[in-house]
């Protein structure tokens, strides 16, 4: 699994690629099955997969792209880790 992590955050990426994720920063190229992030008002996920989303545009096969958004405030690694292996959050209501 491959995770675009927002700058800040970097005590989670360490963790997450001592436990074998590939993770980059948001901003940099590359394409994300998962974004972590803490700044809900600054909605810094817009550009990851953005690249993707053009060539997936350019071209005649069908194939989905898409990303798990999960806001890191309030949780641990191990929630985070929690979500990224269930590949879901609990409810919302």
């Amino acid at each position: 699994m491959i995770i675009a992590i927002e700058k800040g955050l970097e005590n989670i990426k360490q963790q997450l690629e001592s436990r074998g994720y590939k993770c980059f920063y948001i901003g940099e190229e590359g394409v994300a099955d998962a974004i972590i992030y803490k700044d809900k008002d600054n909605h810094p996920y817009f550009e990851v997969n953005k690249s993707s989303i053009l060539n997936l545009s350019n071209s005649t096969g069908t194939k989905c792209i898409g990303a798990l958004l999960i806001n890191s405030q309030g949780k641990n690694i191990e929630e985070i880790m929690d979500i990224l292996n269930r590949r879901t959050y609990s409810p919302l209501f």
